[in-house]
């Protein structure tokens, strides 16, 4: 017959489909600063998982069976994960509210964008993964481990921890009401009660950038902002609503301008060592990623002639 193509060889679409499902899967993990973090959450995203990788290998063998319609059909059905992060961004947003310290619009950005990306690499993966195992079924399988791998990479993007120091300072006040994190001056505390809240159950840290890099997100606030929400996610915080002082406090030194911000918690379980993870495994967001300070108050500069 003249239309027809042959067998398909469905090998490499299987070994696709199986390295793009699996990336997509293990980047599904739980946690305060990753969703899905129940039941539902987990079916929607194993769905996608399921369609992004089957769009993925079925391309490539799609193409070579001139099978143009079908490979079409898949690049249209790709657009709709620019939904994803639409989505998943309204769904954030609603929650907001009812988050006693919350995460940001910044922080909210970042987790969109991330689940869109995930998507999009776990389709990628697949593609390359066929690819290969269009060539060599073996080597195809080898690649798909490679692929997995090198997207996880990709993924994991740069922590507070690599850019900032998270030393454990004290809780003081000066002059009768200024809050102070070790050196650093946060807040007027006018409440007595919250005053003595704070030096007999409050934790606080100095954050210190280790780079230029590091004092870029510490200026940046919807970073701040983050710290702050994992900061109380971790050890939890004693606040209801209607009670800023004895919220999450972090900000900056000044008016010294020094580039070193300072928290302050009144946490639920006081544990100062995981209030220190917490806060040097928040991400850094999108928006300060790549900026950079050059603080000459904090540091000599080396003349450039």
């Amino acid at each position: 017959m003249s239309g027809s193509t042959g067998p398909i060889n469905w090998t490499p679409m299987i070994i696709g489909f199986a390295a793009g499902f699996i990336s997509r899967v293990i980047y599904l993990r739980t946690g305060q600063t990753r969703n899905p973090g129940y039941p539902s959450g987990y079916i929607t995203q194993l769905a996608l998982a399921v369609i992004a990788a089957m769009i993925g290998s079925s391309v490539l063998v799609s193409l070579l069976g001139k099978e143009f319609t079908a490979a079409t059909f898949l690049t249209l059905a790709a657009t709709q994960f620019f939904n994803v992060r639409t989505q998943e961004r309204k769904t954030l947003e609603q929650e907001e509210d009812l988050i006693l310290v919350p995460r940001g619009a910044g922080y909210i950005e970042g987790i969109a964008i991330t689940y869109e990306a995930r998507n999009f690499l776990a389709m990628l993966v697949a593609l390359a993964t066929s690819a290969v195992a269009e060539w060599n079924p073996y080597a195809g399988a080898v690649a798909g481990v490679v692929f997995v791998l090198f997207g996880e990479m990709y993924m994991s993007g740069p922590r507070v921890g690599e850019l900032i120091d998270v030393e454990p300072a004290e809780v003081k006040f000066e002059k009768g009401s200024l809050l102070y994190a070790g050196p650093v001056m946060l807040i007027e505390v006018g409440l007595q009660d919250s005053r003595e809240r704070y030096l007999k159950e409050g934790l606080a840290v100095v954050l210190k950038p280790r780079n230029p890099r590091g004092e870029a997100a510490l200026w940046n606030i919807a970073q701040r902002q983050a710290i702050a929400h994992e900061a109380a996610a971790a050890v939890g915080v004693q606040k209801d609503v209607g009670y800023p002082e004895q919220g999450v406090v972090c900000r900056m030194a000044m008016p010294q301008g020094t580039g070193v911000a300072g928290l302050a918690i009144i946490p639920v379980e006081h544990n100062i060592d995981k209030l220190i993870q917490a806060i040097k495994n928040v991400p850094v967001l999108e928006s300060g990623k790549w900026l950079k300070i050059r603080n000459t108050k904090n540091r000599k500069e080396h003349s450039h002639g």
